[in-house]
């Protein structure tokens, strides 16, 4: 048996002088850069992110529905000073793909088209490519506290549960679903027989996938989350 991580998502009252993601990366000094070792559920890998912004970012891709993937090509994060222009590739699930330039931006908001800051190699190949470019930065992460904070728990949810097997209570949580059509989190992990860490894995799982919908903009997900089946 796992774990259980339930805890994880009881009792999550934050108050307004709790300290939040931004809240704590604003107080940072502008000189340190975290390096942040990530497991990706979405990629199924280990990635090794340099900075806090592009790290919120690829938390926030982790819970974007329209993404099915991401990849970090050549030096995405500007480690070195001599490496090539990089970038994050991002797969979507319609088939199609867009690219992102991820760093600190600044107080002035830029449009995704401003290319002036783009390094021309990294232009010059997403004009040969056929794709768009996207500049993200601290700036689109403003209100997003609430969001990041419930995907980071939920990637930890998923990570912590990847290594064992969830056939059972996948089966009994789309079979809750298929009865109610919407329940809380504290029913599903009343299920009889599950694993509760593993059954929040797979809760995590189907809020990655769509396949279930709640507000996690505006709610920390907890146990009176309540989850709504989407139909396709």
């Amino acid at each position: 048996m796992v774990q259980s991580v339930s805890t994880l998502a009881t009792n999550r009252g934050y108050g307004q002088e709790d300290v939040t993601p931004l809240s704590a990366i604003r107080k940072r000094a502008s000189k340190v850069s975290n390096l942040w070792i990530f497991d990706s559920p979405k990629n199924n890998r280990r990635l090794t992110v340099s900075g806090d912004v592009p790290f919120m970012h690829l938390v926030l891709l982790e819970g974007d529905i329209t993404v099915a993937g991401y990849d970090l090509v050549d030096d995405p994060f500007k480690v070195t000073s001599d490496s090539r222009a990089g970038y994050v590739r991002v797969r979507n699930r319609d088939g199609g793909e867009h690219w992102l330039v991820i760093g600190r931006q600044g107080r002035k908001r830029t449009s995704a088209s401003d290319d002036a800051a783009m390094p021309q190699e990294l232009q010059e190949k997403a004009r040969a490519a056929g794709v768009t470019v996207h500049r993200r930065s601290e700036l689109e992460l403003v209100g997003k506290d609430i969001l990041l904070d419930n995907w980071l728990v939920l990637c930890a949810i998923m990570t912590r549960a990847r290594s064992y097997p969830s056939y059972v209570e996948t089966e009994r949580f789309l079979a809750a679903l298929t009865r109610h059509g919407s329940l809380r989190v504290a029913d599903v992990l009343a299920t009889p027989d599950v694993d509760p860490a593993i059954m929040l894995a797979v809760v995590a799982k189907a809020l990655q996938d769509a396949r279930v919908h709640t507000d996690l903009n505006r709610h920390y997900f907890g146990m009176n989350s309540q989850l709504t089946r989407v139909r396709s």
